[in-house]
């Protein structure tokens, strides 16, 4: 889906990150997005959310599902734009429990 710079521009952002049976994983509210562009339903982000059901941060990466925007006035009167991102998790490709792996290009070549 293509959006033009102007239409995804944004004040704040509210991020919803749901399971794959629409649950609620975790919250994140940005308010230090003003001037940059917004991912695209599709679009794939990486965020640190709110993750109430353990009581702790957690970095998530998720697919765009949904974006939904709000007029609001600023306490001056000014208009602002904040956006509700929906995204659904994607699951890592690691396993639970194994060790970290590092990426590819943060691995040194063996000595033999």
């Amino acid at each position: 889906m293509k959006t033009t710079l102007s239409e995804a521009m944004t004040s704040g952002v509210f991020v919803e990150v749901r399971d794959a049976q629409g649950n609620c994983l975790g919250q994140a509210v940005y308010t230090d997005w003003k001037s940059r562009p917004l991912p695209a339903v599709g679009d794939t982000m990486c965020c640190v959310v709110w993750v109430a059901a353990e009581g702790r941060k957690q970095k998530v990466h998720g697919r765009v599902c949904s974006r939904h925007f709000e007029v609001q006035k600023q306490p001056d009167g000014q208009p602002c734009v904040w956006a509700q991102l929906v995204l659904e998790r994607i699951e890592s490709r690691r396993r639970p429990g194994s060790a970290h792996v590092e990426p590819r290009s943060l691995r040194g070549f063996s000595r033999n």
